[in-house]
């Protein structure tokens, strides 16, 4: 039961439309059969279920991460480039942290960390790590709340005291962000841009926050890895040793296959 479960929790995250028409479209006609005079209401059911649809077209740009149709956004580079951006969510721990900046110096590779602000006031000196490291700093939204539960002014206080506070750790200022889940609103990205910082998506995600094996996440990534990718990972939100232990993999065979790895701004 739980491969199976796994399985369509997998099939949803990769085929979420068909997933939304087919749920909905579920709900709808359980509704339907359920209604003692359904036959009269027909039209009813019809036209709020072709509703839900429309919904879901308006909604489909603002949760799809390749998708620049609400705002301008960054999920991958140029696809006639063998470079490859490595992102890390969700930081900085105190365990994981350390142990990624470990294995990328061992490799020698430059990386990118989208940094929650509450998590970075609690561990100040990682941020700082970070950044004499050599990586690129960016903005993971203060709380990590989804922009899509948030009124348009708590979206901006999080997009905003997200950068303040590594702002004012690093004495310099933040250019790039990402919204949480890669969630967002055409205004969030305005405002995102007001203050100068592009939002920053991406093109090859692992879902290594399932921990489904260290095997596993470096497969994904390496089977799905195409010139320019941004690759999500995850250096905090739990235990992230799987993706620790995957990394020099995923490292090994690319840069075998002749992939450059550079932060996100050098993409």
């Amino acid at each position: 039961m739980e491969c199976s479960y796994e399985a369509l929790r997998d099939w949803v995250y990769d085929n979420y439309e068909a997933a939304y028409c087919l749920g909905t479209g579920a709900l709808t006609l359980g509704a339907w059969l359920m209604d003692s005079k359904r036959n009269e209401r027909k039209a009813a059911y019809i036209s709020g279920y072709m509703g839900i649809l429309a919904l879901g077209v308006l909604l489909e740009p603002c949760v799809n991460v390749t998708s620049s149709l609400y705002g301008d956004v960054l999920s991958h580079g140029s696809r006639s480039s063998k470079k490859v951006a490595l992102t890390f969510d969700d930081g900085p721990h105190r365990h994981n942290t350390p142990e990624v900046l470990k294995v990328l110096e061992e490799e020698g590779v430059k990386a990118s960390f989208f940094c929650v602000g509450q998590n970075a006031f609690d561990y100040p000196w990682l941020i700082k790590d970070i950044q004499k490291a050599g990586h690129l700093v960016g903005s993971h939204s203060f709380t990590h709340r989804n922009f899509l539960a948030c009124t348009p002014r708590k979206a901006e206080e999080e997009i905003l005291e997200g950068s303040l506070v590594l702002e004012a750790i690093l004495n310099d200022k933040i250019r790039y962000y990402r919204p949480p889940y890669g969630n967002r609103y055409p205004w969030n990205i305005k405002y995102g841009e007001s203050l100068r910082m592009r939002a920053v998506l991406w093109s090859n995600s692992p879902r290594d926050w399932q921990r489904p094996g260290a095997g596993i996440i470096a497969e994904r990534v390496i089977n799905s890895a195409k010139p320019g990718d941004i690759v999500l990972l995850h250096d905090g939100g739990g235990d992230r040793s799987q993706t620790v232990k995957a990394l020099p993999t995923i490292i090994g065979n690319l840069r075998s296959r002749g992939f450059e790895f550079v932060r996100v701004d050098e993409l």
